[in-house]
């Protein structure tokens, strides 16, 4: 394979290399797919409360279909469906898209605030699970023009200590987009794209870190954990080496103490998810946490883990299950494959074959494969989606449509409740 310095021209090599990759390509995705729906089940539960709910019982995505634990959350979901860190991954695929192989932040940042009210509109989907760090920069109404100065501006504001992880999770496209790019491009590339919404250094460091071990894997230069390492070290090198970038004038905000070393190592070089605490409510939307799992998970599976009991294990720790899985699932299904995704989970995910669909487009525009791919002209990657946007009676009452499904299903746990309590039973409550 070609150095960590030099582009690669995918066309020029053997046609089972290219076919290998493309199934990475299809891991890296419907695996990061696979983790964000599955996640949902134990999404803010306690790891005891995780065990509680589902009884240590697996997960399927096939019928029979697992069940939800009904809550409040919950109930704003449908079973087998994704959330808004998969929404968000795809808003960055669409815009390269119909930008025919061009990457652009304020384009993106156009369809990051539209997605806010209209959902991901290619699919009908409702813009459920808003993060708060995306809530208030998209809400700015500067942030469609220079979303740079808007995320600094509310980083600024937080004292500089916002490293939520919304911009990791939807970084995992960017492995693939700059598979043909230098390291150093492809660290560029992907703190540029975190600082769109999430100015801190650290979510810079997470971001480059998680596209750096994708585009390494999917080119074979990812081959065992010291190579793992490798990459860890040079995109913090990377972000530390960059302290201009968060500049502030006040001098009780020193730029050396953006960085802490100590918390970095803690998270990323954890011994085991148990490690991470992934269920403290105190951060539990840090983004090393996020980091640290997929991290985690990785070495796992270069020592012969399985995707499934992988994934599952993570989920069932609690915290914020869908995130923390979504990433992992894209870093863990770049190093298994497609193939190796379980059949269980991975034949019942909605709109499966619209992804692979995705895949294949993405595996074109990049120049993995051969095949002719001019995203301008498909109506799925244009920014409504070829459905047209919502006016502001259609969104009113597709939001009452979900107020009202979300209180029949408050009404029908209470019935259950009072059921159960007739009969002697105790009533399981989270």
């Amino acid at each position: 394979m070609a150095s960590e310095s030099a582009n690669l021209d995918y066309l020029s090599l053997h046609p089972f290399v290219r076919s290998t990759v493309v199934e990475k390509v299809r891991g890296t995705l419907i695996g990061s797919a696979l983790g964000d729906a599955v996640g949902l089940y134990t999404e803010f539960l306690s790891k005891q409360q995780a065990t509680e709910a589902y009884d240590g019982q697996s997960i399927s995505l096939i019928p029979p279909v697992t069940p939800f634990f009904g809550d409040g959350h919950r109930d704003k979901f449908v079973e087998c469906f994704w959330t808004d860190d998969t929404d968000h991954s795809l808003l960055m695929i669409l815009t390269y898209l119909h930008h025919d192989g061009q990457l652009k932040p304020i384009e993106f940042a156009k369809r990051l605030q539209s997605w806010c009210s209209q959902g991901l509109r290619v699919l009908d989907r409702l813009p459920l699970g808003l993060g708060r760090t995306v809530k208030t920069v998209t809400g700015d109404p500067l942030f469609t023009t220079d979303p740079f100065a808007v995320a600094k501006a509310k980083w600024l504001e937080s004292g500089r200590n916002n490293a939520a992880n919304g911009s990791l999770m939807r970084t995992h496209p960017l492995g693939i987009i700059c598979v043909g790019k230098t390291r150093e491009e492809t660290f560029e590339i992907a703190m540029e794209m975190s600082l769109v919404s999430h100015f801190d250094p650290r979510c810079a460091v997470a971001c480059c870190i998680v596209t750096g071990l994708i585009r390494g894997i999917l080119r074979g230069e990812v081959l065992c954990e010291t190579d793992v390492d490798a990459v860890i070290e040079a995109a913090y090198s990377f972000v530390e080496a960059r302290p201009k970038t968060w500049d502030h004038p006040d001098p009780e905000f020193p730029d050396a103490q953006l960085l802490d070393r100590e918390d970095f190592h803690r998270h990323i070089y954890a011994a085991d998810l148990a490690a991470l605490e992934l269920d403290d409510r105190r951060k539990i939307g840090y983004v090393y946490k996020a980091l640290g799992t997929a991290v985690v998970t990785l070495r796992r599976g270069i020592r012969g883990g399985n995707f499934k009991e992988l994934i599952f294990e993570l989920v069932m720790e609690g915290g914020d299950a869908d995130t923390n899985a979504c990433i992992a699932g894209a870093v863990l299904g770049s190093w298994t494959g497609f193939t190796d995704l379980p059949r269980e989970w991975r034949d019942g995910l909605e709109h499966k074959e619209w992804m692979m669909g995705i895949v294949e487009k993405l595996c074109w525009t990049v120049g993995i494969v051969e095949g002719e791919c001019k995203g301008s002209d498909d109506p799925d990657t244009a920014f409504d989606g070829g459905r047209g946007l919502f006016n502001e009676d259609q969104m009113r009452l597709r939001e009452k449509t979900l107020v009202d499904h979300v209180y029949s299903k408050m009404l029908q746990r209470d019935m259950d409740r009072k059921a159960m309590e007739k009969k002697g039973k105790k009533w399981f409550n989270l």
